[in-house]
């Protein structure tokens, strides 16, 4: 019976370390920057602070038809306060240059933050990192090529997957374009 006890200490000590080694791996997954999902984390926490967790950010999604959206979160002592949103087509003007031409859009403040379906969640930097790790870095690595990276500060600026083979719209996640302390 003893060793039966010994058997299931040992197997779940091993199980409890192979799990562990996954979430390291996770942890560990850097882009450009060279700043990985864990120290970028640790950063993020410590400016968050710094900075009485007051920021901005705008999130960006642009389709190869030239269809994108932009939506722009400001956050005031850890509470969003506003969303905006615009829908857009791109298209060139007179002189050949690219323009954006508005279809839709909207401005959300308090009560009124989340109402509108279209537009990227008003979720918190803290909440991007924890959908970040739970939902794209985890993704199976055989099959999707994996993208996370921060801007020159070391705050999460690019999270998601795309699917090996894919080859249009495919990227799942977010892409922080723009990031400010208020």
């Amino acid at each position: 019976m003893r060793v039966l006890n010994y058997l299931f200490v040992f197997t779940l000590s091993l199980f409890m370390l192979s799990c562990s080694g996954s979430r390291l791996e996770i942890g560990e997954t850097s882009g450009k920057s060279g700043i990985n999902y864990s120290d970028s984390k640790g950063l993020w926490k410590k400016l968050k602070s710094e900075n009485e967790d007051s920021y901005s950010y705008t999130v960006n999604s642009i389709s190869w038809t030239g269809n994108g959206s932009r939506t722009h979160i400001s956050v005031k002592d850890g509470t969003v306060i506003r969303r905006e949103y615009t829908y857009y087509k791109q298209d060139r003007n007179e002189d050949g240059e690219p323009i954006e031409i508005a279809i839709e859009s909207y401005i959300e403040t308090e009560e009124e933050i989340g109402n509108n379906a279209e537009g990227f969640d008003p979720l918190l930097i803290d909440e991007l990192y924890e959908t970040c790790f739970s939902e794209y870095l985890n993704v199976n690595r055989e099959e999707n090529t994996i993208y996370f990276d921060t801007d020159e500060n070391g705050i999460i600026s690019n999270c998601g997957f795309v699917e090996k083979g894919c080859v249009d719209d495919c990227f799942i996640g977010f892409r922080i374009s723009e990031f400010k302390w208020l």
